[in-house]
């Protein structure tokens, strides 16, 4: 009965795109294990009757559907969200998205209960058993995460548009909620004693945007900031080495990233996994002009691998196929000779809302 409540859950994830790990069509065992380790039994009970996001289930409607008193629906709904595995909006709440679940032990630095244990699951089914792909991809092969670099990396006279450019991106947002909150893949790997990055790089935060920024607020994880001052710590991470990506969405963003090589379980797709769909790349390229001096600089910035020297033409050469245009190889180069060119490859989605209803509307339970 316990393992029945717990796949009943995992089915209701299972509508999202990205779906849930599964090994040949059936759900990872690891991954049912991680479920068990984030809800007991008793959330698990009302918890299976929730859906995904933006579907929000009232305490009422659980009520109906467990034959539990409305207290009792409250107090397990509670539970399960105050440790940051339900999203809720008064009295309704949703199963939270699969970023937030599958990070939800390491929103935080301090290392607790169930974090080491919820690292060894997450390694089987997301690394292990190629759960990553879908992670990074969704189920129709689309990259879920695109990168936006700064104007400051782009070469004077190019087109920018507001989706193409962090700074237009972030000032283009209604919204003046900005939460700074613990990076989870660089914190996992620093919980884990693993951190291949700990002498390069701080674990930072991501800046959650929105609805996403009153949430992680409202469980007192992370520091809001005003826009100003969100803008101002990307473009300081910016320029540690950090690469800025946000979803693949041209609105209703909710997160901006700043990513290492090592940790990153976008970029890792690219860096260590083998896959080039895992980020969509932004509309831009590094060149070089005459003034490069070949010094190799900004390859040692790349983490990719897509800068080289030409003996020939006489200055650094990028392979498009490797690039994301992120643009911090530019700030390297104390010749001001690289900067970004605009080199037209990939188009946000226009929404996001749209997206998860057609696949929900091709997907039911």
């Amino acid at each position: 009965m316990a393992a029945e409540v717990y796949i009943t859950i995992a089915e209701r994830i299972n509508r999202n795109p990205m779906r849930t790990p599964r090994v040949e069509g059936e759900f990872t065992p690891s991954f049912i294990n991680y479920l068990e380790l984030v809800y007991t039994l008793e959330e698990a009970e009302v918890v299976q009757h929730l859906d995904i996001l933006p579907a929000f289930v009232t305490f009422e409607q659980v009520a109906e559907a467990t034959g539990l008193s409305l207290d009792e629906v409250e107090k397990r709904i509670a539970s399960a969200h105050r440790k940051n595995a339900l999203v809720g909006m008064g009295n309704m709440f949703c199963l939270p998205p699969i970023p937030v679940l599958l990070n939800l032990h390491h929103f935080y630095a301090d290392l607790k209960e169930d974090d080491l244990a919820s690292i060894a699951l997450y390694r089987d089914f997301f690394i292990d058993k190629g759960y990553s792909r879908y992670y990074e991809t969704s189920e129709a092969g689309s990259p879920v995460f695109r990168t936006i670099p700064v104007e400051e990396s782009i070469r004077c006279g190019e087109k920018i548009l507001t989706a193409d450019e962090a700074h237009r991106f972030v000032n283009s947002l209604k919204t003046e909620d900005f939460v700074l909150v613990p990076c989870p893949c660089r914190t996992r790997a620093e919980k884990a004693g693993d951190r291949a990055c700990k002498d390069k790089f701080p674990i930072a935060s991501c800046i959650m945007i929105g609805f996403t920024a009153l949430h992680f607020e409202g469980l007192g994880l992370g520091r809001r900031v005003t826009r100003e001052q969100a803008l101002v710590y990307m473009d300081e991470m910016i320029r540690l080495g950090l690469v800025p990506n946000t979803e693949n969405v041209e609105k209703e963003s909710s997160t901006i990233c700043l990513c290492c090589e090592c940790c990153c379980s976008q970029v890792r797709g690219r860096t260590r996994w083998d896959n080039p769909e895992s980020i969509s790349p932004s509309n831009f390229i590094p060149r070089a002009n005459d003034d490069c001096v070949m010094c190799g600089q900004c390859m040692e910035r790349c983490f990719f691998g897509a800068l080289s020297l030409d003996e020939t033409q006489g200055k650094a050469v990028v392979d498009p196929e490797k690039c994301i245009g992120c643009g911090l190889c530019t700030f390297n180069c104390e010749a001001e000779a690289l900067k970004l060119e605009r080199f037209e490859r990939s188009t946000p989605f226009a929404s996001s809302g749209k997206m998860l209803k057609a696949f929900q509307a091709e997907n039911t339970l």
